[in-house]
């Protein structure tokens, strides 16, 4: 059955109410994530995970999400994503390329694994599988919850090399940010063959980073880091514009992150610095 409500939905415009803004710390967000009800967030250069109240924006507490490897250096990280299922942090770090899982339920014990490849962006798949963007080795790398590795899609017979982040939007279908060989968001399937790429109808990307999808998976957000906006862009057709953001002048936002239970865009700055929360508006004018 044609779901109406959904329909319309999709076909008005939205923009962002700034709900609140957490200023720099001086360093650049490069995660940001929910679990049960508790705001994530992690920093280039910085080996911990800060917990924030999303409803009052104070901080609570922080937690080394890095691990305890021996003789590591320079730890990078680059994106977190949360499991809800088995209520975990995970995290990409560049310099050594692995990635960390902390466990929320039991003090944030670490563990970790090599994932190589320079790992950049992390998401939750529908399967609640961890899927890791490998910027070096131009391929997406699928995790079960304790680091089995489930998938690997190569994306360069596609024609697509240093994917930054990545969403699964169905069964078969993924939606990818990547610098090679130009700026770019292209949806794939499973087998990494090439579906759709955004055609550029609200301008060309420039540096793009995080995706994050709406409730209904109706739309992308997608992070367009060096045009310092947000995209919103059509999961079905990659149809675009510029989320209006009243107010607020971005700063290279990196991350993001949306809230379904309150309808809320959560956007990391690289340059700013600064975690802006938005209250998405249906624009019914």
């Amino acid at each position: 059955m044609l779901c109406l409500y959904c329909f319309c939905v999709e076909y008005f415009k939205i923009s962002g109410e700034v709900f609140g803004i957490l200023p720099s710390k001086g360093t650049s967000v490069t995660g940001i994530d929910m679990l049960s009800d508790k705001l994530y967030v992690s920093r280039w250069g910085v080996k911990q995970a800060t917990i924030y109240s999303p409803a009052t924006f104070q901080e609570q507490t922080s937690f080394n999400l890095a691990g305890s490897m021996q003789g590591a250096q320079g730890t990078q990280l680059r994106n977190i994503a949360a499991c809800d299922v088995n209520n975990c942090i995970y995290a990409t770090d560049q310099s050594n390329h692995y990635m960390y899982k902390a466990d929320c339920q039991n003090n944030y014990t670490n563990s970790q694994w090599s994932v190589g490849g320079n790992p950049h962006g992390l998401s939750v798949t529908t399967s609640q599988n961890v899927l890791v963007a490998l910027q070096a080795g131009h391929s997406l790398h699928e995790y079960s919850t304790d680091g089995n590795m489930i998938r690997q899609i190569n994306l360069q017979p596609a024609g697509i090399t240093s994917p930054v982040h990545a969403v699964q939007l169905s069964q078969n279908r993924y939606a990818i940010t990547h610098h090679g060989p130009k700026h770019q968001l292209s949806i794939v399937d499973s087998d990494g063959k090439l579906v759709q790429s955004y055609g550029g109808g609200a301008g060309n990307l420039n540096a793009p980073y995080g995706i994050t999808v709406d409730k209904r998976g109706l739309r992308m957000f997608v992070a367009d880091m060096s045009n310092n906006r947000i995209l919103v862009i059509s999961c079905k057709t990659l149809e675009a514009y510029p989320l209006p953001l009243p107010d607020c002048e971005l700063n290279g936002p990196y991350c993001l992150h949306y809230d379904t239970a309150n309808d809320r865009l959560y956007i990391g700055e690289w340059n700013g610095q600064r975690i802006i929360c938005c209250k998405m508006l249906l624009d019914r004018a």
